[in-house]
């Protein structure tokens, strides 16, 4: 991102894509709105603008970890019976159990030791959820909006809150898009807007087949052994193929629908943060390139199911004891790198290296699952309490 901002900086107007992504082979797949951050940064800092960037990317994971304990405590709030009493020694441990599995959530870990913006994202979708959860429609729409101006995937929540009928959310996540693309056709031009077009497009058609790429394009090209497995390519895209291009389009259509549907059917407060939850991730999991490092995005995921199956059982007075296992299964895997199973890459196996992609389609079930089987009206509770008083 530096590299595109000094390139932009001395060739005002043109088309860094072209220059950058496909002359020089360097993999800036971002807008050029995501160049904001690094110009902040290098106002605040200067020439020593990388080491204010992971300075300040240590600050995001330690606000990453201090939302998670915030929306998993608020999630165990708003989903607590209305006859249960609440207990201090009960949210401090959970509010300790929280943190710590954040801090060891291994996605999160990985986009904080690369350097990477993600962990950026990260923090905005957990707090988005936060706000969704205490009634904040639109300031969780806003947060999402400026997603939407690093990760192009995230534009599709402007589909998922029209579907849903949410217009503060809508109007939310405008304000940031519409400022942002117009400081950015100011600040650099339009040429980007093609080239950034045509990378998007080369993208969907080649994509990665390094084990890191946690996708239905990364599982199809390892399982046809197309392009490198084990080592990562710095310049080069794995080969072009139709196979891997039809599963790649039918999957990401797929888990693309799934989420807007589940928006569509249900646009009662009480299914909203269920649907924003799986929506995060889905909209991640459906891109061609999904890498280790964006699947921080299923920590609320992990926390709602945590605090419904917490409040089912205390309702019920028994341990659901087949989902608990299916989370804790779930977690452990998603939450550590397993590297012993590319001892597989070379085999009819190499499908199990993907299993941040499977454990997030479970994740993701799970969440839905005990959605509709607790139906407790979490955010519609969330809603009353935020304007009432508990």
């Amino acid at each position: 991102m530096l590299r595109a901002q000094q390139w932009l900086r001395e060739n005002p107007g043109q088309d860094v894509y072209q220059a950058l992504f496909f002359e020089q082979g360097i993999k800036f797949q971002y807008p050029t709105t995501s160049l904001f951050y690094t110009e902040l940064q290098s106002i605040i800092a200067g020439s020593a603008a990388v080491q204010s960037l992971n300075i300040t990317n240590a600050l995001l994971f330690l606000l990453a970890v201090v939302g998670m304990v915030l929306l998993t405590l608020g999630l165990v709030e708003h989903t607590r019976p209305s006859d249960t009493k609440r207990e201090v020694r009960e949210r401090i441990g959970i509010g300790f159990a929280a943190a710590i599995g954040t801090l060891c959530f291994y996605p999160l870990q990985r986009a904080w030791a690369l350097g990477q913006i993600q962990i950026l994202l990260d923090v905005l979708f957990i707090f988005s959820c936060y706000a969704f959860l205490h009634g904040r429609s639109a300031t969780s729409g806003f947060l999402l909006g400026a997603s939407a101006l690093i990760k192009p995937q995230m534009a599709l929540f402007l589909i998922w809150g029209l579907l849903r009928r949410d217009k503060t959310f809508v109007a939310g996540w405008i304000l940031p898009v519409g400022f942002g693309l117009t400081a950015s056709i100011l600040a650099y031009g339009h040429a980007w807007i093609g080239g950034y077009i045509h990378v998007l497009s080369f993208i969907s058609s080649h994509g990665e087949s390094y084990f890191a790429n946690q996708s239905a394009n990364g599982l199809m090209y390892r399982l046809l052994d197309l392009g490198p497995n084990l080592i990562w390519d710095a310049r080069g895209f794995a080969p072009p193929d139709f196979r891997v291009r039809i599963v790649t389009l039918l999957s990401s259509i797929m888990i693309i629908s799934m989420a807007l549907v589940l928006a569509a059917r249900d646009s009662s407060r009480e299914g909203g943060l269920v649907s924003l939850i799986v929506a995060g991730g889905c909209f991640t999991m459906a891109s061609p390139i999904a890498w280790e490092h964006h699947y921080g995005v299923l920590l609320p995921a992990f926390a709602f199911c945590f605090a419904t199956l917490h409040a089912r059982e205390k309702q019920t007075g028994a341990a659901l004891w087949p989902f608990r296992i299916t989370l804790a299964t779930t977690f452990i895997v998603s939450a550590n790198a397993l590297p012993f199973l590319n001892y597989f890459a070379k085999t009819s196996l190499n499908p199990i290296q993907s299993y941040l992609f499977f454990t997030a389609i479970v994740t993701l079930t799970l969440t839905y699952m005990l959605a509709s089987r607790s139906r407790i009206q979490i955010n519609d509770l969330a809603f009353r309490r935020a304007r009432f008083g508990p």
